[in-house]
């Protein structure tokens, strides 16, 4: 919206007032003014429904009226220009109450001069220019959140379906045609499922990914200690697998379904790289001044330092791609987790010998909230 020139509507019972005024804006500097004044609530509510100014000047006082009514029946109307408040002096609870109501200023009369009027019209209609910009975005953001969702259905939905048949289709195949079908053909088969069940595992990891953030839920008091156990549980490892807690697991808050994938996750991809005889896993914890922090360290194959940041990126596996248990999804939804949760993750790993993930959450309490916000400023 162009201030260099800018239409006012005064309303104002008092014809003096408006002489006033309009001395004062045309002695503007910035921008010319163009003045209209009325002198009574029905004029003021009339004219403001034709929408031909750019800002409002109401007084307070008018009569058996006043200019927070002409005010509250704008708002009602769906009027999107800023109001600036005339009051007088010692009226602080109505200016207060004027600023509640949605005005973007007020002004006491007597006080008023030229730079302080122009000022206070030019800066109403550059805030009420960012509040519709900031509305705008906020619209988009909503309608690319809602494609998101529709996006997420349809994979779930129309991509998933197709795979199923595909799958079903080659184990059909297998078994009916098993004596017509040669070694070379039964691989061919065995192929096709393979790769249907990687991709059917790739869409529930873009799925879980694109939730996380968009879907939140309320953060709690987790005992992790309860939770590694659950997840233990969930992976049933084998015999030659050993996890151990080096030492008790705190109690933090954090969202418990986030947490459970970031160690699901994390101990999942322990157990599927570990390459010896035996596997160990051990998992510990340390009390640092503003955060916990969580080590995750196996006897696996390990990983090339040139990988570290590889690892993190989503889509990207270490592991050929016919690998139908590796999607590049896992460690990409850790790291979300961890930075959605305000912390860090990072790992050291040799090659032969193993990987040691490390992450660390801010320590978050209802006694002292900034806790979490001096840890993010310690990071930067």
């Amino acid at each position: 919206m162009d201030t260099r020139f800018v239409k006012v509507l005064l309303v104002d019972d008092d014809e003096d007032d408006y002489i006033v005024t309009r001395d004062l804006l045309e002695d503007a500097q910035i921008s010319d003014f163009e003045l209209d004044w009325v002198s009574n609530y029905d004029l003021g509510v009339e004219t403001i429904a034709k929408k031909e100014h750019q800002v409002y000047l109401l007084d307070y006082r008018l009569g058996q009226y006043t200019g927070l009514d002409i005010l509250e029946k704008a708002v009602k109307m769906g009027c999107k220009e800023p109001f600036i408040l005339l009051t007088g002096l010692g009226d602080h609870d109505i200016d207060q109450t004027a600023m509640k109501m949605g005005a973007a200023d007020y002004l006491v009369k007597g006080q008023i001069d030229t730079p302080l009027l122009e000022r206070s019209i030019l800066h109403a209609i550059e805030r009420k220019q960012a509040e519709a910009k900031q509305a705008l975005l906020m619209e988009e953001l909503k309608s690319a959140n809602q494609e998101l969702q529709d996006f997420a259905y349809i994979v779930s939905h129309d991509l998933k379906a197709p795979l199923r048949g595909i799958s079903s289709l080659a184990d059909w195949l297998n078994m009916d045609y098993i004596d017509q079908i040669d070694a070379q053909g039964q691989e061919m088969l065995q192929l096709i499922k393979q790769r249907s069940q990687r991709m059917n595992s790739l869409i529930d990891g873009i799925l879980q990914y694109s939730r996380i953030g968009r879907l939140k839920e309320q953060q709690t008091e987790v005992d992790l200690n309860q939770i590694v156990a659950e997840v233990i549980d969930v992976l049933a490892i084998a015999d030659n697998m050993k996890i151990t807690i080096v030492n008790p697991l705190p109690t933090i808050q954090c969202q418990k379904t986030r947490i459970y994938q970031l160690f699901q996750n994390l101990l999942s991809n322990a157990v599927k790289y570990i390459d010896k005889p035996q596997g160990e896993i051990n998992i510990s914890c340390e009390k640092l001044v503003n955060c916990w922090r969580f080590e995750i360290a196996d006897n696996g194959s390990g990983i090339e330092e040139k990988h570290f940041d590889k690892i993190f990126q989503l889509f990207q596996t270490l592991t050929p791609t016919d690998n139908a248990e590796s999607t590049g999804v896992g460690l990409s939804l850790v790291k979300k987790i961890v930075e959605m949760h305000g912390g860090k993750i990072w790992l050291t790993s040799q090659l032969g010998l193993g990987t040691n993930f490390y992450f660390e959450i801010p320590q978050q309490s209802h006694n002292n909230p900034i806790i979490i916000e001096n840890y993010r400023k310690k990071m930067i």
